[in-house]
């Protein structure tokens, strides 16, 4: 009777194996550096609130802007809720069809801040979805990407100078992967400069390493997957201008 249900135990399990996809998977990398431009307008409200225009120019090989109008509030000086529309234009893509080039994105936010000292310390959650209309197969690539952003920033003020050093890191996890579970699929740590012009002009310099793993799918007509993996090293230069008041 054992070795009955031994066998029997064996054929099932071959089945279950039998019924999986079959994973084809290869590996990429690549390493380059760019420059992202940044122009940004705040306006400030009653009530706490606050207007957000920004316009982003990221340089070869990217190619991309980013045009950005947002609102926040901030309740209490601790926690500040905010969300924005991204218009992102892919250079690289070709100017024939406005759906190949052109993507949406939006931001929902929440930051908890508090201020000891010269030390200003925060935290970010970041719901972004990023939607495309381009043609795509829904095996392989979702109409709507969800990612979690979660970024912790520190900024110490110099004493009795309009200067400020910026350390960031940020960590993107995915919430709808198609395949295969969730993923961490970008690091960046941050370090800059913060130079306060005067009371309504602020300019940022900063250097950004980005590391993006992204998966890249294709179902292939028998229905086995065959899987990529992309690394991405990114060394960035940032150069911000701010207006407001």
């Amino acid at each position: 009777m054992k070795r009955i249900l031994f066998i029997v135990s064996i054929l099932l399990i071959s089945c279950i194996l039998c019924a999986q996809e079959v994973v084809q998977e290869d590996t990429t990398s690549s390493q380059y550096a760019e420059a992202h431009l940044i122009a940004s307008f705040v306006k400030s409200f009653d009530h706490g609130l606050q207007l957000t225009l920004e316009e982003e120019v990221r340089t070869a090989p990217a190619h991309r802007s980013h045009t950005t109008i947002g609102l926040a509030y901030t309740p209490i000086k601790y926690l500040s809720l905010s969300a924005a529309y991204v218009l992102k234009l892919y250079g690289d893509k070709g100017w024939k069809d406005v759906n190949k080039f052109l993507r949406h994105r939006v931001n929902i936010d929440a930051i908890g801040q508090v201020s000891l000292g010269q030390w200003k310390l925060s935290l970010r959650e970041r719901l972004m979805l990023d939607a495309r209309a381009d043609e795509i197969d829904l095996l392989e690539t979702n109409r709507v990407d969800y990612t979690l952003r979660s970024r912790v920033q520190a900024s110490y003020s110099i004493p009795n100078q309009p200067l400020s050093i910026v350390g960031k890191m940020e960590v993107f996890n995915t919430l709808n992967a198609k395949y295969f579970g969730q993923y961490v699929s970008e690091l960046r740590p941050e370090l800059g400069v913060q130079w306060k012009v005067d009371k309504h002009n602020t300019l940022n310099l900063a250097y950004r390493y980005n590391y993006v793993y992204s998966r890249n799918i294709d179902v292939l007509d028998s229905g086995d997957i065959a899987l990529e993996h992309e690394y991405k090293h990114k060394h960035i230069i940032l150069l911000t201008y701010k207006f407001g008041w």
